[in-house]
């Protein structure tokens, strides 16, 4: 599997110690998926959607997780109904994806990344909010 180009947009994200929960994708990607959360100084989890992993697994990991990026395209009915709505009632910034691969994931990343960049400082839950790196 061959890594995608990084947009200038993502190329630059810091994570900054934020915990990004990664919900669906492809299972061979899962490695590639950490690999880019923790090459930006980010902390990884992965649930699969419901495929495997026990759905009432995700309510506690999406309640510790500061950012979502989903597959919605490979989970369970349930899992995206319970991605969206405590995503919304915690305030956390989430984003959908369609697609399962490593391009879809740096592209879900870098939409997050362009949506909080003008955001500087904690967030409206008192964390550091991601920031693209000077």
């Amino acid at each position: 599997m061959h890594a995608a180009p990084l947009s200038p947009t993502l190329a630059n994200v810091s994570l900054e110690d934020r915990c990004v929960l990664c919900v669906g994708g492809l299972t061979g990607a899962r490695n590639h998926y950490r690999t880019q959360i923790e090459t930006r100084a980010g902390r990884f989890l992965h649930h699969d959607g419901g495929r495997e992993d026990n759905l009432h697994r995700l309510t506690p990991m999406l309640a510790a997780a500061d950012i979502v990026i989903c597959a919605s395209g490979n989970i369970s009915h349930n899992a995206y109904h319970l991605v969206k709505s405590t995503c919304k009632k915690l305030g956390k910034p989430c984003v959908l994806v369609k697609g399962t691969g490593i391009a879809s994931f740096l592209d879900g990343l870098g939409h997050l990344a362009q949506a909080q960049a003008t955001h500087d400082g904690p967030s409206a839950r008192g964390d550091r909010v991601i920031r693209r790196r000077s």
